[in-house]
């Protein structure tokens, strides 16, 4: 701590003063078409996310409960901002190693691709 990150072309930048929880995998239908397979994200408090560039960083309502934040130079998936709750996530794949993070959780793993197993 703190965590630190960026998207791929570092258009967007952050850090992550507060306490995360551990790195949850989520197998669901739309992290599928986001990001090509499973999302892998750190839940953080959402006021504890520190945006230290943002100049290529815009949202987008994904469902009707979230929002996804992404470069629109690199096109980099960094954010999902449920509307409930306190928790902002950040793909963990974006923080910069090491992190110390271990996989807690895999949700909707019902619906993973048929390309991969199941994971334990």
């Amino acid at each position: 701590m703190p965590f630190t990150g960026q998207c791929h072309c570092g258009g967007v930048r952050y850090r992550i003063t507060g306490e995360a929880i551990g790195v949850i995998v989520c197998h669901c239908r739309d992290c599928q078409q986001m990001h090509g397979n499973a999302n892998a994200m750190l839940a953080a408090p959402k006021d504890s996310v520190l945006l230290d560039a943002a100049e290529t960083l815009t949202w987008y309502e994904s469902s009707p409960s979230a929002e996804r934040g992404f470069c629109t130079r690199c096109g980099g998936r960094l954010f999902k901002r449920p509307r409930q709750g306190d928790r902002l996530l950040v793909s963990a794949g974006t923080i910069d190693p090491p992190t110390g993070m271990k996989t807690i959780r895999n949700v909707w793993v019902e619906s993973k691709g048929d390309w991969y197993e199941s994971p334990g």
